[in-house]
């Protein structure tokens, strides 16, 4: 199934890659397209205008500049003006049209007759007739030579060129239009870019995604590993320590006297249900899973307990609890709740300094349970104070370093209120200890289950 997804996760990307490159030629392909479509209209129409332009020089060539031209019948076309004299053998008749437009041509560029504006102001009607609004730009030149251009000729990258239309017989001139790029073009170059901006952009991003998912199966795997780890450090001690308890107690050569028995078997009875929670835990470490069974618990019961087993474990310490009036049996679950107070509160112990002091306090709030725990300790940083509760991980300073932990106690936490719907939250500042608020929703009625999925 995962080599499945995994052909098919690389199959949709390769597919877009291929659209996004497809797409981009495809508009390179019609921009080539339009942009030759555009030069033949305009080169048709510049053919157009200058012929137009010598046809109505010509009447004005033959009254007032003296052009005379004809062809006769030995196939000599014969022509001249001013001091200019000259004839070519064998024309025929198709020649002769263009012959006689190239002459015309000399005779007016001769006698400076030839006005560049006004071939323009033809060429722009005839062009917004095939719906082309932008404005060329015209020069004759003969060869390298500018003979005359109208204003802002240019034949730059993001000009259009016409090809060149050939004029005269004896001068041998040249007529070429440029136009700005016109924006469909410039638009459509626009696009190019952005997509090739945003094809490289997403190959960049597709190798960051591909990296942060190594990292993160690397990652997993290392937990993986520390949660093994973690199963084989704690649970085999455990079961030593409660098999160890109950030899014991069963030992009836022992000398205990009747308060060292019950302590033993409060002990033993703590060990057991912290080896239950243990399992637990571990379990919803590898699954992300929390099941929680709400019933009505002892709570004064339960803060004794804890209070009995840190006086034990932790002598340094004191721990004070106060339950609001009314509330001594409240409708929580008989597993994860003590354990959520008993890592708090081991918590608040561990980063308390040399005589640490715990404050427990449960009461309500409308619909709501309310449990603070407040220590006076050395603090969190601001900084780590949204990571605390993520697993593994552990604040980075000297006195946390010489605490041993694996950064699993506060995910728990928060693993247990998210199964019970609720919230947690901390206040702290550095120096000044933290406090930890947790609201829990009231459930009234029939026993519940409530299921926590990250």
């Amino acid at each position: 199934m995962k080599s499945r997804l995994r052909i098919i996760g690389r199959l949709s990307v390769g597919l877009l890659i291929c659209v996004l490159f497809g797409q981009g030629l495809w508009l390179l392909r019609m921009r080539e397209i339009k942009i030759n479509e555009f030069i033949r209209i305009t080169n048709t129409q510049l053919i157009v205008s200058i012929d137009k332009f010598i046809d109505n020089g010509n009447l004005y060539a033959i009254a007032n500049l003296k052009l005379s031209y004809r062809l006769a019948p030995n196939r000599l076309f014969y022509w001249k003006y001013g001091t200019i004299k000259n004839g070519v053998e064998n024309v025929s008749m198709n020649m002769y049209s263009d012959l006689s437009q190239k002459i015309i041509y000399d005779c007016l560029f001769y006698n400076d007759c030839i006005d560049i504006n006004e071939i323009k102001s033809i060429y722009l009607t005839n062009l917004q007739k095939e719906g082309i609004t932008e404005t060329p730009a015209l020069m004759i030149r003969d060869g390298d030579s500018t003979i005359m251009a109208t204003k802002n000729f240019t034949t730059n990258t993001s000009s259009i060129v016409s090809s060149p239309v050939d004029l005269g017989y004896d001068y041998k001139h040249q007529l070429v239009a440029s136009f700005e790029l016109p924006f469909i073009f410039r638009a459509m170059s626009g696009v190019l870019l952005v997509e090739a901006i945003f094809l490289i952009g997403f190959l960049v991003c597709l190798f960051w995604q591909w990296m942060s998912i190594q990292m993160t199966i690397r990652s997993v795997r290392v937990q993986t590993m520390g949660i093994a780890h973690l199963e084989h450090e704690l649970k085999k001690p455990l079961a030593t320590m409660i098999s160890a308890i109950g030899g014991i107690l069963k030992n009836k050569d022992s000398v205990l006297s009747s308060k060292d028995e019950m302590k033993l078997g409060m002990v033993k009875a703590r060990l057991m249900k912290m080896a239950d929670i243990t399992d637990t835990m571990l379990t919803s470490l590898k699954t992300s899973v929390l099941e929680i069974q709400r019933e009505v618990i002892d709570l004064r019961l339960e803060m004794e307990m804890i209070v009995e087993m840190f006086a034990v474990i932790r002598m340094h310490a004191e721990v004070r609890y106060r339950i609001a009036e009314g509330l001594e049996y409240p409708y929580l679950d008989n597993v994860y709740f003590s354990y959520l107070v008993m890592n708090l509160v081991d918590n608040g112990i561990k980063y308390g300094g040399e005589k640490p002091i715990v404050t427990v306090d449960f009461s309500a709030q409308g619909d709501n349970y309310l449990l603070t725990v407040e220590d006076n300790g050395m603090g969190i940083d601001p900084r780590d104070q949204k990571y605390i509760f993520k697993q593994f991980y552990r604040v980075k300073n000297q006195q946390v370093a010489k605490t041993t932990g694996f950064g699993l106690g506060l995910t728990f936490v928060q693993k247990v209120v998210s199964a019970y719907g609720g919230e947690v939250f901390v206040e702290s500042k550095l120096g000044a200890g933290s406090k930890f608020t947790v609201i829990l929703p009231q459930e009234n009625g029939k026993i519940k289950n409530f299921v926590c999925r990250r």
